[in-house]
């Protein structure tokens, strides 16, 4: 008992650095965002910090595998989704809640800032690259077990899963200069071209 405990606060003190450090990234960059200024926006030591992540890439690293974790838990629920159909249909009615997702400024900002560092840093490319490939091995999984275009090699499948996937993060680029963007004809469109990548053969 003692150990689940220790071990939940532990979780808790890595979202509280996570979080904070995605808060510092998004306004202040990567390189404006030390270790003690991250340390302060948490509340908490560097000391502390240096507990939980050896570093500031073992920071991001651990921001990226938590937005993996984020789409593979959609995967699961897309896989788990009790009314059944294919893989389009299942999608689709969890289409509102990541564009909704992908049109926060603030997840946009965060993305951004990493993307533009990956740019300029090899390691932080490293990490965003490992992360998509997990994503993309997943989708690959989950169409495959659908049944979904199973005449497509398996490289066009991921090609047009990373195409979903580019639409997704293109929607958080537009988020910044068009935040009064309607959600119901922006969800209703991408289910379109959802269907048009994963039904046609």
């Amino acid at each position: 008992m003692a150990d689940a405990l220790k071990k939940d606060k532990a979780e808790l003190r890595r979202r509280q650095v996570l979080d904070a450090a995605a808060e510092c990234f998004r306004r202040e960059g990567f390189h404006g965002s030390s270790i003690v200024r991250i340390s302060q926006a948490a509340g908490m030591s560097p000391g502390h910090i240096y507990h939980y992540f050896a570093n500031k890439e073992a920071i991001v690293a651990a921001i990226a595998a938590r937005e993996r974790d984020n789409l593979t838990d959609l995967v699961e629920r897309v896989e788990e989704d009790a009314a059944g159909g294919t893989l389009v249909e299942r999608l689709s009615r969890h289409t509102a809640e990541r564009a909704i997702q992908s049109s926060d400024p603030a997840a946009a900002g965060l993305m951004i800032e990493l993307t533009a560092e990956a740019t300029r840093n090899p390691v932080i490319a490293a990490i965003l690259r490992d992360s998509d490939q997990a994503i993309s091995a997943r989708f690959l999984s989950l169409a495959r077990q659908m049944g979904a275009l199973p005449d497509t090699p398996d490289a066009e499948v991921v090609l047009r899963g990373a195409m979903i996937a580019a639409i997704m993060q293109g929607l958080a680029m537009r988020s910044v200069v068009e935040p009064e963007r309607p959600q119901e004809p922006t969800v209703r469109l991408l289910n379109k071209i959802i269907s048009v990548l994963l039904e046609d053969a």
